[in-house]
């Protein structure tokens, strides 16, 4: 009876290692050194706004930062799920609206959040006023 639970214990075990060793070699992985990127933002009539540089950030958020300078504006806070977008360049994705502020990412919806989007040279980040 011992020697089964041990064996489930050690299989389980190992399934967990695997998995964890499984999301250490496919999690994303951020560029270091200095990337040409653009940031873009739709506002609510579509209207697109560039910006466009180069920055030694790992995740967007840090770019976002960097960009503050060439005029790119934004008002968040952060939570257990990382940074909520409130607001850029002075549009506010209201409740009231059912809006937020998406993200895309060479043209398709970005799968993280932008604390935990990594950088990469030549790519575009665009922020989409979007409604639900």
């Amino acid at each position: 009876m011992k020697e089964k639970k041990t064996l489930w214990i050690a299989g389980i075990i190992a399934v967990i290692a695997l998995m964890a060793g499984l999301w250490f070699v496919n999690r994303p992985k951020p560029e270091t050194g200095a990337k040409a990127i653009v940031i873009e933002v739709a506002d609510k009539e579509g209207k697109v706004t560039k910006f466009e540089g180069r920055t030694d950030a790992e995740f967007l958020s840090q770019a976002m930062d960097e960009f503050k300078s060439k005029g790119f504006e934004y008002k968040g806070e952060t939570g257990q799920y990382g940074l909520f977008i409130k607001e850029i360049n002075g549009i506010e994705a209201s409740d009231a609206d059912s809006a937020y502020w998406a993200i895309y990412v060479n043209g398709e919806y970005g799968m993280y959040g932008a604390d935990q989007q990594p950088v990469a040279d030549g790519d575009t980040y665009r922020f989409a006023y979007e409604t639900y």
